[in-house]
């Protein structure tokens, strides 16, 4: 498979003056690869130097000409710059960017920049939920297929393209999990083979509307030819991402054939469907189905990207407590509580089973313009009791209302210990809070272990 014909040439930086957003993983990484290519790179943040300590002192070490811009975005830091740079976490509509578009200065992302100097074919994946582990789960069935000297995982995933681009070759392929942050600000990006599990509402708190939201999604294809491959999911979303691309589209559908039924190597019924993904990946480059049975039987799941993700961490006296603090969206938390409610069959398919109601959830945090509606038949059903946690979380009591019985709580160990003391044994503690976490925690790593350390607090 060839590079794609978007490929620029790596001169293209030589001696050009480059300001980059956000002095973030990404934003060092692309600004580290540019300074690389020949370009004066300026940095700009709004955190303050004391914040940033450590992130300087990186910066120093390979930038010798550029700037720092530290505790806002002044009018200089685009003064003479000939084109900007921004990473992810930084909307495109600040007033500094307005400005800079008005000036006719180049926005790229640190995808774009990367991407046009990769030489390996690059395999896309996106989707509201899933994508980690679809990123995962096709690296490892390709590294089982042989046919590439090195498969590359990166992305949103934890490892900036621009860490990884200089030491790839065309004999390489890149596994990328990419993101609407990420995707929105593209323009050439041009993946061989690009994957979209599944689009319902998230981020609206940045993309206004879901229709932008989606937007920034459909550039994962917008560039692709007809020699690429889209693969997508037959019952979600499929005919809009097909009908704006010319690329090949080919399909899984939700439920895995007897061949892969058994297969899955990860709990949990949405899983099916990002192991089908995965499959049609390593499909498409040629991976049989003895090569792919091995990779699902040995697949590792030591990688960062499963801690707080629907783990369970501990049973104590009869009731389960389960770690799904990634969870940041309701399409998350829908798949969880499907989950929860999920055994194996006669047949060895996963898939729901009606119960009565046995979870007790713990919800809350910063809300991203949630739509909750997608959960109300699921909490009616399987939630004994929803504990929301923290102080901003109107929007969600009011969607639950009725549903069922609501409790707060003001910390995490608050919380857990209300779950306990209502539960019973078959009972389930799912942590799964549907909202972003910086009200109360760093990221939702930080309240993943808030969670866990609760537990331990718990006498058995």
């Amino acid at each position: 498979m060839q590079k794609n014909a978007h490929f620029a040439d790596k001169n293209e930086w030589r001696e050009k003056r480059v300001t980059v957003f956000g002095l973030n993983r990404s934003g060092l990484a692309v600004a580290e690869l540019l300074v690389s290519l020949g370009a004066t790179v300026a940095v700009t943040d709004t955190r303050t130097a004391k914040a940033l300590a450590t992130e300087m002192a990186r910066y120093r070490q390979f930038a010798q000409n550029g700037a720092l811009y530290l505790g806002g975005h002044p009018e200089e830091c685009i003064a003479d710059a000939e084109r900007i740079v921004v990473s992810p976490g930084v909307p495109l509509d600040i007033p500094i960017l307005r400005e800079a578009r008005a000036k006719n200065i180049p926005i790229w992302g640190e995808l774009e920049v990367s991407a046009r100097v990769c030489l390996a074919p690059i395999v896309a994946i996106t989707g509201t939920k899933g994508k980690s582990t679809t990123t995962l789960l096709t690296a490892a069935l390709l590294k089982a297929g042989g046919t590439f000297e090195k498969v590359c995982v990166a992305g949103n995933i934890g490892v900036p393209l621009a860490a990884e681009v200089q030491h790839l070759t065309p004999r390489d392929i890149v596994v990328l999990e990419a993101s609407s942050f990420q995707l929105e600000s593209t323009v050439t990006f041009h993946p061989n083979v690009s994957v979209v599990l599944n689009i319902t509402p998230d981020h609206l708190d940045r993309h206004g509307t879901m229709a932008v939201y989606e937007a920034a999604k459909q550039k994962i294809c917008a560039n692709q030819t007809a020699a690429d491959w889209l693969v997508l999911n037959r019952h979600d979303c499929s005919a809009r991402f097909a009908a704006c691309t010319p690329a090949k589209a080919i399909y899984w559908t939700d439920e895995p054939s007897e061949k892969w039924a058994a297969s899955v190597p990860i709990p949990g019924v949405h899983n099916v469907q990002n192991s089908l993904a995965a499959i049609t990946v390593a499909k498409i480059f040629g991976v049989t189905d003895e090569q792919i049975q091995g990779a699902l039987k040995n697949f590792d799941r030591g990688h960062s990207a499963f801690a707080h993700a629907f783990e369970l961490v501990k049973t104590c006296n009869g009731v389960q407590f389960i770690n799904d603090s990634k969870a940041t969206n309701v399409a998350a938390v829908k798949a969880a509580l499907e989950s929860v409610e999920s055994r194996t069959s006669s047949n060895g398919v996963r898939g729901p089973v009606p119960r009565t109601r046995n979870v007790w959830l713990i919800a809350g945090g910063v809300d991203k313009g949630n739509d909750y509606t997608p959960l109300t038949s699921l909490i009616r059903q399987r939630v004994k009791g929803a504990i929301l946690l923290g102080n901003h979380t109107q929007r969600l009591e009011e969607s639950l209302s009725g549903l069922t019985a609501i409790f707060h709580a003001a910390t995490m160990s608050e919380a857990v210990q209300l779950g306990y003391a209502h539960a019973t044994p078959g009972d389930v503690v799912l942590l799964s809070p549907a909202n972003a976490s910086f009200d109360m925690f760093t990221d939702y790593k930080a309240r993943g272990d808030a969670f866990r350390e609760a537990i331990d607090e718990i006498p058995t």
